[in-house]
């Protein structure tokens, strides 16, 4: 019942805009490493690296924890020198 409630208009947040501030500090960026040479390939917002390597959210989440390759790339929470 108090999700309900919540919903819509009844939400204190409906309509009120995120700053470019609040976006960037929601927003985690993965980064891209070829497998065989861990040269970095990109950065990308986790949208939008499942988008580019047409992987599923709950894939992308399984490699960024576990650290194997896939398909020939390494997906990173952390930049790596």
């Amino acid at each position: 019942m108090q999700y309900r409630d919540k919903s819509g208009i009844n939400n204190p947040q409906f309509g009120k805009k995120k700053s470019t501030e609040t976006i960037i500090k929601l927003t985690k960026l993965v980064y891209v490493y070829d497998y065989t040479t861990k040269i970095l390939i990109g950065t990308y917002s986790t949208v939008q690296c499942a988008k580019e390597f047409k992987i599923g959210k709950d894939t992308l989440t399984k490699y960024l924890k576990n650290g194997l390759p896939y398909k020939n790339k390494i997906f990173s929470l952390v930049l790596q020198a």
